[in-house]
């Protein structure tokens, strides 16, 4: 072959696939010889949420190939059923607007009329040898979005073309740290990529995804909106932070050579004793530098609330230590005292970290509250009625001169951080309009509460004042959490102790 002619041979040919023309997807069907027809479970030609969003908001993109019917008027869909019923979706949509509804692009195969055979080839060559893009590939797609310098008309438009929420394309990036065997499990939980985010956080939290589930399960039953969710995850938060916080203290103590044990709620029995129990042999109280150094019995418990040591001797008597005449005799009680004693100090530690937990969840929905347009009635008479009483609450916290709940639930620094003030709010009311000036009463209001009814040991001895606010935050929309619930139903220390956690029971074997 001469150089000229193999220069003709290698010159690219051109195959038509039909031509491209604009269809009434109302006049389209579809073709008979069309490869997908449900014939397995989980075949399913219907369009989808997001295809949907995509087709309402963008029309469709990649054209449909169609091909001429027996009856010479009728034109048949071989791929892009899907698109097709996106199409019609959208189109019902317009027409019930009373708004005009979009055509659909479509390559016209008139070769292929009457070519069954080449029309069932082409309808499965475009299925078999589609691969749908991973959960993977969506996210960090849409990290890759997030992070463009779009405005926010132009990111909205985006997410709804996508059928996802202008909050989850934010959320991507942190969905994206998930590896790829928690992000098919999230999916398949049927989680959005906030929801993905927030288990991201804690997912090295035993139990996790099952605890945000039944959350989500449980925000869906009721009506919700991220309620229970919410509780459930500043739980796992908690869980996590005290994981990582006793992980620390436990790297410390066997980095400085101190032998850690299980903590015992009851030191009174056995050979182990806290240093706070024991004194020399001349009643000198014994520190744990001193006692680290001299003893061959010492170690370290680790406290399961605060994950502080508790440094004490293993084997007091053996080692010639005395006992402090303000500690508990050896062997004080009996077996059935010591398991109840044990139980109500699980349950003490348990409903300490529930209630402060719980606070974290409410100081955000308070937060949320005192940014609406406008204060319920219900809001207006806790606001007067604090303010206008002559109870402890307000009188208390008013002489505190806390500033710093207040400027939380309104959402602007502690105007009192660096310097004291007479008038500490004055500037934000000055340009806060007129309408508005509720939320000022109604964080000033919460933050007396918080303060004075609220606090740490508050669910010991719950009072009507507890109970009100509880009841009003519920009114409002929060979502009550398990202890604020049993709060409310008049429960006080002397209630059932809850079943311990694991972490709880080993502390306490």
């Amino acid at each position: 072959m001469t150089s000229e002619a193999a220069a003709v041979a290698a010159e690219p040919v051109r195959r038509d696939v039909g031509r491209l023309e604009y269809l009434d997807p109302h006049e389209l069907v579809i073709d008979p010889f069309n490869h997908r027809k449900k014939r397995r479970s989980g075949d399913d030609t219907r369009p989808d949420r997001k295809l949907v969003a995509s087709v309402k908001a963008m029309g469709v993109q990649v054209p449909l190939l169609v091909r001429p019917q027996a009856d010479g008027a009728t034109l048949g869909v071989i791929w892009g059923q899907r698109r097709l019923g996106a199409a019609l979706l959208a189109a019902a949509e317009a027409k019930a607007k009373k708004q005009p509804y979009t055509l659909v692009p479509c390559l016209v195969r008139d070769d292929l009329t009457g070519a069954d055979d080449e029309a069932l080839v082409a309808s499965m060559v475009e299925n078999v040898h589609r691969v749908a893009a991973s959960e993977r590939d969506d996210v960090e797609a849409l990290t890759q979005l997030a992070l463009m310098d779009l405005d926010d008309g132009k990111r909205e438009r985006h997410a709804k073309a996508l059928g996802y929420r202008p909050a989850e394309i934010r959320m991507a990036n942190r969905a994206a740290k998930l590896s790829d065997e928690d992000l098919s499990s999230v999916i398949a939980a049927t989680f959005d990529l906030v929801e993905a985010a927030d288990y991201a956080e804690v997912s090295d939290v035993p139990g996790a995804l099952d605890a945000l589930s039944r959350a989500k399960e449980l925000d869906r039953e009721q009506g919700k909106r991220r309620g229970h969710w919410a509780h459930a995850l500043q739980r796992l938060r908690q869980a996590k932070a005290d994981a990582a916080k006793r992980g620390t203290a436990e790297s410390e103590l066997t980095a400085a050579g101190v032998r850690v044990v299980a903590y015992r709620y009851s030191w009174t029995y056995g050979d182990a004793r806290p240093l706070t129990d024991l004194r020399t042999a001349l009643d000198n109280p014994i520190t744990a530098e001193h006692h680290a150094a001299d003893c061959p019995g010492h170690a370290a418990a680790l406290h399961p609330e605060t994950h502080e040591p508790v440094y004490l001797c293993l084997a007091w008597q053996k080692h010639r230590h005395q006992l402090s005449t303000q500690a508990a005799p050896a062997g004080n009680g009996q077996t059935v005292d010591r398991a109840a004693e044990a139980a109500k100090r699980r349950r003490t530690i348990a409903y300490n970290k529930a209630w402060r937990a719980a606070r974290e969840v409410r100081f955000a929905f308070i937060t949320e509250l005192c940014g609406r347009k406008s204060a319920s009635d219900a809001a207006w008479t806790v606001v007067l009625s604090l303010i206008s009483g002559v109870g402890y609450v307000y009188s208390h916290f008013a002489g505190r001169h806390r500033t710093d709940l207040t400027a939380r639930f309104l959402g602007v620094p502690d105007p009192q951080a660096e310097r004291g003030s007479s008038d500490p709010f004055g500037p934000l009311i000055a340009r806060t309009g007129k309408a508005r000036r509720w939320r000022l009463l109604l964080a000033h209001t919460a933050a007396a509460i918080e303060s004075e009814v609220m606090h740490d040991h508050a669910w010991r001895s719950p009072g009507d004042e507890l109970r009100s606010w509880l009841r009003f935050l519920a009114t409002e929309g929060y979502t009550l959490s398990d202890i604020e619930q049993e709060m409310c139903c008049g429960m006080s220390e002397t209630a059932p102790a809850s079943a311990p956690t694991a972490e709880e029971t080993a502390a306490g074997s």
